[in-house]
């Protein structure tokens, strides 16, 4: 009687599944820290963007510039809206923006001189995601809005 040799044993089953996991486990891990750094940076770019957003929105608008000592919110709906930002697109919810819980603080330090002391924080709020200087209390401060006919996402 001959006995058929052709196949794999269930040994041989058994270890190529095992390698085919490890390899599957080491380009999860490779793949989900890359989608992870990419997030950071976008986040981080979001700030910069907020912040430029909001400078540029303020050399236009210098009437809003907050008094000396004082600080201004400014929301980045607001900043979208009249054209200083674009959308801020949520890199996990894609459906979704960034824009209407996030804004920038403007304070207005002791002037040097002719120069004005002004610094600038983003408090970026996306799924997932909260700036660090979204910590800071924006009670009684200032704060320019969105237009009601203004449509953002």
């Amino acid at each position: 009687m001959k006995i058929n040799k052709k196949g794999f044993t269930l040994l041989e089953l058994i270890a190529v599944i095992i390698i085919l996991g490890i390899l599957m486990s080491l380009a999860y891990t490779s793949v989900s820290k890359y989608l992870n750094q990419a997030r950071s940076t976008t986040y981080s770019d979001f700030e910069k963007n907020i912040t430029s957003g909001v400078t540029n929105y303020l050399i236009d608008h210098t009437g809003s510039i907050p008094d000396e000592g004082e600080s201004l919110v400014v929301d980045v709906e607001k900043l979208v809206c009249e054209g200083y930002v674009d959308d801020l697109q949520d890199p996990i919810e894609s459906a979704r923006t960034c824009n209407l819980e996030s804004y920038a603080i403007v304070k207005r330090n002791n002037d040097t001189s002719s120069n004005m002391d002004i610094e600038y924080s983003a408090c970026l709020k996306c799924t997932g995601y909260e700036s660090p200087a979204c910590s800071n209390s924006i009670d009684g401060i200032k704060r320019l809005k969105a237009d009601a006919e203004c449509e953002v996402k």
